[in-house]
C-alpha cells in the first residue's frame, strides 16, 4: 500500500466514520446497538468488491461495448461509459445489500432513520474498500488527485442515505397500508444511479477534456463535479440531522 493510499484511507476512516457515528447517536430515543451498526458497514465492503467485478465484465472487458462507446460523441460516451462503469452496477449492488439486510434483521429495524443509517453504513463500506483499490503512485500529483477525491468522501454515503430513507418511506407506507411503494423502490435506486452517473461522467469518466474542441466545456463539466456534488453532499447530511425527529417518529412497528 502507497503512501497517499495509506492517507486517503486514512483521511476516509476518519471522515466517514465521524458521521457516522454521529448520526447513530442522534437517533431518539435510543440508538440503535452495535451489531447493527456494524454489520452493515462489512456488507458494504462486500459489495465494492462485487460491483467492481460486474463493471469489469459488463464495460472495460467488453470490447465490443467499448468501441461502441468510443463512436459516440464525447458527452454521450462519457455518460455511458460512466453507467456501465460505476453508476448502474454499484448502486444496483447496494440497493440489493440494503435490501437483504433489511429483510434479515426485519425485527430491528423500527423506523425509517434506521434505513437511513442502514444506507449511511453500506455507503461508509463500500468507501473504505473503493479508497483502497484506488492505489496509486507517491506523486505530487496523485496526491493532489486524492485531496480533490477527498471534497467528496461521503459521497457513496450520501447516495445510499437517500437511498436508504425511499426504502425506508417504502416500508413505512407498507404499515400505514396507504401510498404507492413502487414508486418509493424507484427513487431508492434510480435517483442515486443518475447522480452517480453524472458526477462520473462530469470527473473522472470525461471524455470531453482529452478532445480539443471540446476541451472547454470538459473544464466547465468537471468544475460542475467537483463542486456542486460536494455541496449536494453537504445538504444532504444536513439534511438529515434537521429531520433526524421526524424521521424517527416514522415507526415501522405497525407492519
Amino acid at each position: 500500500m502507497t503512501l497517499s493510499t495509506a492517507l486517503s484511507l486514512l483521511i476516509t476512516v476518519l471522515v466517514c466514520g465521524l458521521l457516522y457515528y454521529r448520526m447513530v447517536k442522534r437517533e431518539i430515543p435510543e440508538p440503535i446497538g452495535w451489531i447493527q451498526a456494524l454489520v452493515p458497514i462489512a456488507l458494504g465492503m462486500a459489495t465494492m468488491e462485487i460491483s467492481g467485478f460486474i463493471g469489469v465484465k459488463l464495460f472495460f472487458a467488453n470490447t465490443a461495448l467499448r468501441t461502441a462507446v468510443d463512436q459516440m460523441p464525447s458527452l454521450m460516451g462519457s455518460l455511458v461509459s460512466a453507467f456501465m462503469a460505476a453508476g448502474m452496477p454499484e448502486e444496483v449492488i447496494k440497493f440489493i445489500a440494503i435490501i437483504l439486510f433489511a429483510t434479515i434483521f426485519k425485527p430491528r429495524l423500527k423506523n425509517v432513520y434506521e434505513y437511513i443509517l442502514l444506507g449511511a453504513a453500506v455507503g461508509f463500506g463500500f468507501t473504505i474498500m473503493e479508497e483502497m483499490a484506488y492505489s496509486g503512485d507517491d506523486t505530487w500529483m496523485e496526491i493532489i488527485y486524492m485531496l480533490l477525491r477527498k471534497v467528496s468522501v461521503p459521497a457513496h454515503m450520501a447516495l445510499n442515505m437517500l437511498m436508504g430513507e425511499f426504502i425506508g418511506i417504502a416500508k413505512y407506507r407498507k404499515a400505514l397500508n396507504k401510498g404507492s411503494l413502487a414508486s418509493c423502490y424507484f427513487i431508492a435506486l434510480f435517483v442515486p444511479m443518475l447522480i452517480h452517473t453524472l458526477y462520473d461522467a462530469f470527473t473522472a469518466l470525461n471524455r470531453l477534456v482529452v478532445n480539443p474542441d471540446s476541451f472547454v466545456s470538459g473544464i466547465i463539466l468537471v468544475l460542475i463535479g467537483f463542486i456542486g456534488f460536494p455541496v449536494w453532499i453537504i445538504y444532504m447530511l444536513i439534511r438529515y440531522k434537521k429531520k433526524t425527529g421526524e424521521f424517527c417518529s416514522m415507526s415501522l412497528l405497525q407492519e
